[in-house]
């Protein structure tokens, strides 16, 4: 109640007092007045209440109703009766903070969500995103965000946040095609962050174009069926299948080919994400995979069974090296010719493996629920149902287990080492004489006025020489990350430095190898998840979660430049070994500070809000590892619509 109607009330109820002493003067009075006279006054306070009342809610509605008004809060997410039934519960049990939910069935094990967690809420099990740490979820939001689902297989409930997708651009999920007509656009800049996909995609996009060029008009005015712009995992199976499938093409790529997976880090295990799906594209894997993963698990494949190796193991031995001779034979145009002898030991052993397992399922198979449990009664099935066979039968068996050991080293590879990837596939690009534009910047893709063709105008190395093509239609595999985000000084892509009686660049953009810096004055800019990692990489090891010093002889003199802060995207493993080379003297760290000036073998540094120089410090090598430019304005550029909700 307001002042005002308790001021009116209490007056009101001083007059009644006073009305009240005047005495009874006759009947059907009561104190001042008649039953009328109160009556009437209690109607008018009544009236008096709704005209309060009305007034109350019309100033009420009109100031929920103005633009500046404060809006409500936002419901809470909850999960729904349908979610609810598809993780086959009636009720959710969980914590009542904000946290994340994964759909197993909706999840394809691409690590993004466990990525994006800054908490370290997430891990991968078992093929799958799994929740681990529910009670460290800071309400981050990012692993919905950037998994590339729909629906969202990671969802964050008890969560009043508005969580908004991330930019993506338009184009159709059957054909890749952008709403642009002839250009099509495949890989990470779709949202789906894979290389199998990614892969994939760029073999079934030729696949549209050459059934679209087959059924249109040749374009004379176009020197290229195709330009395909962007040669990572995507790009180089686009032009491979081009290809294959005699093409005009061209392939353009800004750095050198596949860099993505030249940016990773030496030795780096890099996963073929999802398991559930095979691979399919124009860079074939067979022979990949067959270094074993730092989380396989020999013994949950291979059950020991000591009755069986023992009774078999060395036939089995025999067969295995033929049958692997064999394989590499049969499969020998999908492995680069260079790497035979590499592969073959590793191959092997494979093979041996899966021929025991295969040899043991069908052997228990023609003992029909007999439980065989010693080396005598092994032997015996062996003898009767294989030994005892005329060769054609043999051969026959053996073919059968040859096709699916084969259809497994095509098709279901978990991953391999950085470098094997890197031999494999561009052993193939070689053998197959794929020809690349490297170090050639796409600066333009237009369409031109004068046919139904595109104009593509690009800057190739240093000297940034204008090139241009006319292709019929454009494939986009540029992936997210962009060009690398400068440090904006001036001589920052012209200096270098003489070590050894070799110039190199001062300044770079990436940690591929750590292990290539050694007793280094080593400056890293940035504050975000590649900035850390780089930094405790460059003066210590890595083992697991762990990290140990480098020896004297091996370590660097690392300098932390952090404009502002530390992201709040940073991984907390990479914080705490952050926190402990701190602690530990390793490195050092400056907030608040950014480079003037580069010289030859040093940097100057100056406070990021003033320009005041700080101080110059020794310095050989400068990484800016401060992220990329989406390539958004560049898509936009094209006519491509970029969807921002």
């Amino acid at each position: 109640m307001k002042t005002s109607q308790i001021i009116i009330s209490l007056v009101l109820l001083t007059l009644l007092i006073a009305v009240n002493q005047f005495p009874m003067t006759s009947a059907g009075k009561f104190g001042g007045l008649s039953v009328i006279g109160w009556a009437s006054i209690g109607v008018f306070l009544v009236g008096v209440g709704f005209v309060v009342a009305a007034s109350d809610i019309a100033r009420t509605f009109r100031f929920l109703t103005r633009k500046d008004a404060v809006n409500l809060p936002p419901p809470v997410r909850v999960l729904s009766p349908a979610e609810l039934e598809e993780l086959e519960i009636k009720t959710y049990k969980g914590p009542d903070y904000p946290h994340p939910v994964i759909f197993t069935e909706r999840c394809i094990g691409c690590h993004a969500c466990v990525d994006a967690c800054p908490h370290d809420v997430l891990a991968i099990v078992d093929g799958r995103a799994a929740v681990i740490a529910a009670d460290q979820c800071m309400e981050d939001t990012s692993c919905q965000v950037v998994c590339p689902v729909n629906p969202k297989a990671c969802i964050v409930i008890n969560t009043a946040k508005k969580i908004r997708s991330q930019p993506a651009p338009t184009r159709d999920a059957a054909t890749y095609m952008t709403n642009v007509p002839g250009c099509y656009i495949i890989g990470d800049v779709s949202g789906v962050p894979l290389i199998k996909n990614a892969v994939k995609e760029g073999a079934e996009v030729i696949e549209q174009i050459a059934a679209e060029a087959a059924k249109t008009a040749p374009e004379p005015k176009a020197e290229y069926d195709v330009a395909v712009i962007g040669i990572g995992p995507g790009g180089a199976s686009a032009v491979l299948t081009a290809h294959e499938k005699n093409l005009r093409y061209v392939g353009i790529e800004q750095e050198q080919i596949l860099s993505t997976i030249a940016s990773y880090p030496k030795g780096k295990y890099i996963f073929f994400k999802p398991d559930s799906t095979d691979w399919q594209g124009g860079l074939k894997v067979a022979g990949l995979g067959l270094v074993k993963g730092k989380y396989d698990d020999d013994g949950a494949a291979n059950p020991v069974n000591n009755a069986f190796d023992d009774a078999l193991g060395e036939e089995f031995n025999k067969l295995g090296k033929s049958q692997a001779a064999v394989l590499l034979s049969e499969m020998s145009n999908e492995i680069p010719a260079k790497l035979h002898a590499e592969i073959a030991p590793p191959l092997e052993e494979k093979t041996t493996g899966e021929i025991k397992r295969l040899f043991k399922d069908y052997l228990e198979e023609k003992a029909q629920s007999r439980s065989i449990s010693t080396a005598d009664g092994w032997r015996e099935l062996f003898k009767n149902h294989f030994a005892a066979l005329a060769k054609p039968e043999q051969d026959t068996i053996l073919k059968v287990m040859r096709h699916e050991i084969a259809a497994s080293l095509q098709r279901k590879i978990p991953g391999d080492q950085r470098e094997r990837i890197l031999s494999f596939w561009l052993g193939r690009l070689e053998e197959k004489g794929i020809s690349i534009n490297e170090q050639e910047s796409c600066k333009s893709v237009k369409k031109a006025d004068d046919g139904n063709y595109f104009v593509i105008k690009t800057e190739q190395g240093s000297a940034k020489t204008s090139k241009t093509y006319n292709a019929r239609f454009v494939v986009l595999a540029i992936g997210l990350r962009g060009s690398p985000n400068k440090l904006r000084v001036p001589n920052e892509e012209t200096i270098q430095i003489t070590l050894n009686g070799q110039p190199e660049n001062k300044v770079l953009y990436s940690l591929s190898n750590p292990d290539a810096y050694k007793g280094r004055h080593v400056v890293i800019v940035g504050g975000g998840n590649s900035a850390v990692e780089a930094a405790v990489d460059l003066v210590a090891k890595r083992d697991g979660a762990t990290i140990v010093p480098r020896p004297p002889d091996q370590t660097n003199k690392v300098t932390l430049l952090v404009r502002s802060y530390i992201a709040t995207n940073v991984k907390f493993g990479n914080k705490l070994q952050l926190y402990q080379c701190l602690d530990d003297g390793l490195l050092d760290v400056q907030f608040g500070v950014g480079i003037k000036e580069l010289r030859e073998r040093e940097v100057v540094i100056m406070n990021a809000k003033t320009n005041a120089v700080t101080a110059t410090i020794p310095n050989d090598y400068v990484f800016a590892l401060i992220g990329g430019e989406r390539p958004d304005k560049f898509l936009e550029s094209i006519g491509i619509t970029i969807s921002k909700s």
